[in-house]
């Protein structure tokens, strides 16, 4: 006799239903209150649909060989014990023991392995298994591509935050505002620089080719030279090649500037130069 189900229940009941993780019971009374109830016909066609769709977004995983006959045998097992011996409950427990008998196994496998409806329910089970797996893959990949996309944000302002770097350099070296200074020096690799200044914003961009590697415990440093002071613009060492790029930001009046240079210094840097410069450069200004 079948037992009417409440909609709720047989509601909540609807994702089980299709993932076939109901016991027989339980799958026919929600059956029986789908095939009379519109809502949950449409909302179980809908179910179906997704999960015949869960094994379409993952890539397959063959179960070992190993795997896959321990589960055999332990469902042969299990369902031979069921048909051979009732079950034997303890009074005193809640938990059922299954005793196959000894005698009639044999027999009863032979039945079992011979029975189509037997191989069904085998079947039936091995589907649930692949399901479930296949379930909590999906689930792993969705968190996965969830914590991935999480980093996406801080890239994009990465990217966003380089072009503008980009943008304001070419602007520091192209803008219509800019005066360009070019340093020399002499020698048979003579290292060479230029100095382009964005009166506009009062950025400084110093580009230098050439340039040998400072001695031990030594930096190059950068100097504005105006008619009374030597105002430092930083220190800086050049890459393998001799190439270096100095960036900053000081505010000097249009005329100001008379020269621009670059000496060798202590590797803290200095407060006014003590060397010889090794390059220099005049303002066309002066």
């Amino acid at each position: 006799m079948t037992t009417t189900m409440a909609h709720e229940t047989a509601r909540d009941s609807l994702e089980a239903l299709a993932l076939d993780a109901l016991d027989a019971d339980e799958r026919i009374a929600v059956l029986a209150h789908v095939s009379g109830c519109p809502i949950c016909q449409q909302e179980m066609v809908s179910l179906q649909a997704t999960t015949a769709q869960l094994t379409y977004g993952v890539h397959p995983v063959p179960m070992p060989a190993g795997q896959r006959d321990r589960i055999r045998a332990r469902l042969l097992g299990r369902v031979v014990a069921e048909r051979t011996h009732p079950a034997e409950v303890h009074p005193s427990a809640s938990s059922v023991i299954l005793v196959p008998n000894p005698g009639t196994t044999k027999h009863a496998s032979r039945h079992w392995l011979e029975s189509p409806a037997s191989w069904i329910a085998m079947a039936a089970s091995l589907v649930a298994v692949v399901s479930l797996a296949t379930l909590y893959q999906v689930t792993a990949e969705r968190d996965t591509i969830k914590r991935t996309y999480q980093y996406v944000p801080s890239q994009v302002d990465s990217l966003r935050a380089a072009l503008g770097d980009r943008d304001r350099m070419i602007a520091n070296l192209l803008g219509p505002q800019v005066a360009v200074v070019t340093l020399t020096s002499d020698g048979v690799r003579a290292p060479s620089a230029r100095m382009f200044w964005d009166q506009s914003v009062n950025q400084w961009t110093f580009v230098a080719h050439n340039l040998p590697a400072p001695k031990t415990g030594r930096t190059y440093q950068l100097w504005l030279v105006t008619a009374k002071d030597k105002i430092s613009a930083g220190t800086f060492s050049p890459d393998p090649r001799g190439d270096a790029v100095v960036r900053a930001t000081y505010v000097l009046p249009k005329g100001a500037l008379a020269a621009v240079a670059v000496t060798e210094e202590p590797a803290a840097g200095s407060a006014q130069p003590t060397t010889t410069p090794v390059i220099l450069g005049t303002s066309a200004s002066r």
